[in-house]
């Protein structure tokens, strides 16, 4: 017996073994209906590493699915294990008398099956747990701690179980995991949408969907539960007897506006009673009053409001519970339900006015407002109204709360004047403030921000003197607006928004000269200025935004003074014609943007000097000419990463030439729309370029050479196109290892798919085997191409048809790019009655070592030692009964069953009107040795 044979035969005694084991495992009870768990579990397996001990944790708040997603994961791989634990409920059996002790003996029992290990304290737990698992390979899931005690009782550390072993614990504290060493941390988001609203139709209706009847109410009601199976389950089970809209509607209604179910709200609330009391205060102030603020922002507000102590500790925590969470955007975010629950906890506080802090309710912010008593405790007032309201109080209403730090009024209306406003005010948030002026006798000396967008204000007299503090005017949208008054008082003024102000017609020239500004948007001025700054002297600006600006008498010179500063110049349906040359000044500058300026013809040569420039974006203009930026010794624009000169009737490219010397790290370049006929062979010389969309180029007649190190290349709608690059096998082997990027793209039109390649075929897929010698020889580059037939079809809109790639390994998915991104199509006619069919060809060029989802060496080896269950990532090994006998062309370990691909081609009609068919396909392989 060789050793191929050999290997074969383990194989099928393991696959054997694991049927043998199936028939006496028992199943955990997952849900009555387990929506959306297969889809989180297979996406879970993805990132559990095959090898090696893996500790996993699922965090999130109280009722998210954790402890679902735990037992589903568990009842999908507890096969491949020589024991299995699933110890529930950890942190209420550890508050019991021996807790930890008898999670200890049950966590030995469960997987060595053996009821006469006896344990007497934690400490002997520990080493009986360590010293019997060492060499096993065990499943573990610890549900719901929250103490270290438990994990360093139960699961102490990596080196306490077996190779290939698996610890799975649940928790509403990420950082317990964190502090614990565990590999792989996941937070547990909820349902989508679609899932949620099956979910809730299960437990409503008893149905997978709702009737036509009560989609509309049952969409609310899933918008309302956002996500949260718990909330999902309680709230349809408790409508399920509800046969009637308008009862059905009304509990909604309740819930929504202002019940907490207590089911849900005791769940949640288990995280915010263990908190301490000065992080349950932060944790109040942000339900009530600061969700979807910057978190810097929001650090300030509670400073402000007296919540000094453990602040920076205090977030983290509320973090780590997942109580709060901090986008991307660096914008504290809340769930809708835990921020309900948040203001429940609020209306519990002490009646008293002058005790609260906060208030949020209209009768409590109307009650203390238009009351006798003054309230100097009162440091946050939010008023939100859903429709527009009258204001109903007094105009000096506001002297009743002299230490307010926080105004956040929303839809308010008010026939009244308004003559008070607290000095003690640091921000004001009230968009259509409906009165012409601030008080004049209100002082800014503490005011912070001062955010009034579309507002009714006309001017500010002198309102803006011993304004030291401000930081941030928010005026956009104020039809009313006339004039902006004297601002040098605002040293530290920082962000100033006049946009689609259409009335204001004066600038103080002090604004020019703000020192820490750094955004100024300006935009839609469409009836131009008659006072504005006439130089701009602003050396902190980074951002000006001048969006169809019109400055009279001419646009403002740059200074010197702004060199380092400005980073951003965006200019956008304007009627400039050309730029002062005064922008050389502005090296600092990084992003230089003009967007629909129809009369722009020309950018100045001074531009050579904007040394720092990473994008320049100049799109649909009169720009048919470049400026000569040739200098063979120097690059000018070392930093330049991204040129966009789409549609700007570009007719010639020979600037180019000098662009490849005086750019050199060039990686994006789109020339989209343009009238050029063919381009230029120095485009080969862009060596960095990864990025090239030259799209509806309806003149161009050729691409002679495709730069190879290219990642994505579009000509759609290129219909002139006839001859085609003669480097596209370059392009497929051209090694990119080091691009961070996965799959690179070729989209060609009327392009025949090229004769060298391997495997051709006139459907829409093909399916082919490996058959070299592995690992002898090992797949380099996998690359795929598609030729498709896009017909127009009669629509006044924009179109797009999709088309979706996938590859899979013995029928198992490998790659999908639309998991990656879609390939679009574009068809860009307007109303057709004629079909026009387009052709396009579709190049994919995969490196499957770095691109693949399964590694490919464990693929091809098919050893003993590879867990198949875990090549298939959660694919039951039952499922692969037909591949256990080896047929007749098996010639070596795994045979054809490991070494068969194939590439599927699918439209995706559901996405879009358009029809699309696929006329060919084909595959081309690169091996290596």
């Amino acid at each position: 017996m060789d050793e191929s044979e050999a290997s074969l035969i383990q194989i099928i005694v393991q696959e054997v073994r694991k049927k043998l084991k199936n028939s006496g495992t028992t199943q955990l009870d997952v849900a009555k209906y387990p929506v959306g768990i297969n889809i989180q579990v297979n996406n879970l397996l993805l990132h559990v590493m095959p090898n090696g001990v893996t500790m996993v944790g699922l965090y999130g708040i109280g009722g998210m699915g954790k402890t679902t997603l735990a037992k589903a994961l568990y009842n999908r791989i507890s096969d491949d294990f020589e024991g299995c634990c699933f110890l529930a409920n950890v942190r209420e059996a550890s508050n019991q008398h021996w807790g930890l002790v008898e999670l200890q003996k049950a966590l030995l029992r469960k997987i060595l099956m053996d009821d006469s290990i006896k344990i007497s304290n934690i400490g002997i737990g520990i080493s009986t747990i360590r010293d019997l698992l060492c060499s096993k390979k065990i499943l573990l899931v610890l549900d719901d701690v929250d103490t270290h005690e438990q994990l360093q009782a139960l699961a102490g550390g990596h080196h306490w179980f077996g190779h290939g072993s698996k610890v799975i614990a649940t928790t509403r504290n990420k950082q317990l995991l964190a502090s614990h060493g565990f590999n792989i941390l996941r937070r547990v988001n909820g349902l989508n949408a679609i899932e949620g609203l099956e979910l809730f139709s299960w437990h409503a209706f008893k149905n997978s969907h709702p009737s036509s009847d009560y989609l509309h109410l049952s969409k609310h009601a899933v918008h309302y539960c956002k996500g949260l199976p718990l909330a999902l389950e309680v709230l349809g089970s408790f409508l399920n007897s509800i046969d009637d809209q308008s009862k059905f509607k009304h509990i909604l209604d309740e819930y929504e506006n202002s019940y907490l179910d207590k089911d849900i709200q005791d769940i949640l609330r288990i995280s915010y009673d263990e908190l301490e009391q000065d992080v349950k205060e932060i944790f109040l102030y942000i339900s009530c009053c600061f969700v979807n603020e910057d978190k810097n922002k929001v650090q300030m507000m509670l400073q402000a409001c007296d919540c000094h102590f453990r602040l920076e500790m205090g977030i983290k925590k509320l973090t780590d519970l997942s109580l709060i969470n901090i986008d991307m955007f660096n914008c504290v975010e809340m769930h809708d339900l835990i921020q309900q629950m948040g203001h429940t906890i609020h209306l519990l506080e002490p009646s008293n006015s002058h005790k609260r802090k906060r208030f949020l309710f209209e009768k409590d912010v109307m009650d203390v407002l238009n009351g006798d008593t003054e309230a100097r405790a009162v440091k946050a007032i939010k008023l939100n109204f859903p429709q527009p309201t009258e204001l109903d109080i007094d105009s000096r209403a506001f002297e009743k709360v002299k230490n307010l730090v926080v105004l956040k009024v929303h839809n308010v209306t008010s026939s009244k004047s308004l003559e008070y406003l607290p000095s003690s005010l640091r921000w004001i948030i009230w968009p259509k403030f409906p009165f012409s002026s601030l008080p004049s006798s209100y002082s800014m000396e503490k005011l912070i921000e001062l955010t009034m967008p579309s507002s009714f204000i006309k001017h500010f007299g002198n309102g803006f003197m011993n304004c030291e503090w401000l930081k941030r005017i928010d005026l956009s949208r104020s039809e009313f607006l006339e004039e902006i008054s004297d601002l040098s008082s605002a040293i530290n003024l920082e962000e100033l928004d006049l946009s689609w102000c259409n009335n204001l017609v004066r600038v103080h020239e002090s604004v020019g000269s703000l020192g820490k500004l750094a955004t100024l948007d300006l935009s839609s001025h469409s009836n131009g200025f008659t006072q504005f700054p006439s130089n701009l002297k602003l050396k902190s600006l980074k951002e000006l935004v001048m969006k169809e600006c019109r400055i009279v008498k001419r646009y403002p010179h740059f200074s010197e003074e702004m060199k380092s500063s400005l980073e951003e110049l965006r200019i956008e349906y304007s009627c400039v014609t050309d730029l002062s040359p005064t922008i050389g000044h502005l090296t600092g500058l990084t992003h230089l943007t003009i967007v629909e300026c129809k009369e722009f013809t020309t950018l100045p040569s001074t531009i050579c000097h904007l040394s720092n420039l990473i994008a320049l974006t100049v799109i649909n203009s009169e720009l048919s000419t470049f400026p000569f930026l040739y200098s063979r010794s120097l690059a000018l624009f070392p930093h330049l990463i991204c040129l966009d000169l789409s549609n700007c009737n570009i007719t010639n490219l020979s600037f180019l030439e000098s662009i490849t010397h005086v750019a050199p790290s060039l990686t994006e370049l789109y020339l989209t729309g343009n009238d050029f006929r063919s381009l230029p062979s120095c485009i080969v010389n862009f060596k960095y370029l990864r990025h090239f969309d030259i799209r509806n180029c309806r003149f161009l007649e050729e691409i002679l050479k495709v730069p190879e190190g290219v990642i994505f290349m579009n000509a759609q709608g290129c219909k002139s196109l006839a001859r085609f690059p003669d480097n596209i096998a370059g392009f497929i082997s051209c090694d990119l290892e080091f691009v961070d990027r996965k799959y690179r793209q070729l989209i060609l039109m009327n392009c025949d798919i090229p004769e060298w390649f391997d495997y051709k075929s006139r459907n829409n897929s093909i399916t082919f085997p490996t058959t070299f010698n592995y690992p002898g020889w090992r797949l380099k580059v996998l690359a795929a191409c598609v030729k498709v037939q896009v017909h127009d079809c009669v629509t006044q809109y924009h179109n797009t048809a999709e088309l979706e790639c996938q590859v899979f390994f013995n029928d198992i998915p490998v790659w999908s790019s639309e998991d990656e991104e879609k390939c679009l199509v574009e068809e860009s006619r307007w109303l057709s009655l004629e079909a026009s069919p387009n052709d396009y060809t579709w190049f994919i060029v995969l490196n499957p070592h770095r691109d693949f989802y399964l590694d490919l060496d464990d693929m091809m080896e098919g050893s003993p030692e590879t867990d198949v269950s875990q090549l298939c990532f959660g694919i039951n090994s039952m499922e692969m009964d037909h591949n256990i006998i080896p047929d007749d062309n098996w010639n070596s370990i795994g045979g054809s069953i490991w070494k068969n691909f194939t590439v599927l081609f699918t439209p995706r009609p559901e996405l879009s009107d358009a029809k699309v068919s696929i006329k060919s396909c084909g595959v081309h392989v690169i091996m290596e040795e």
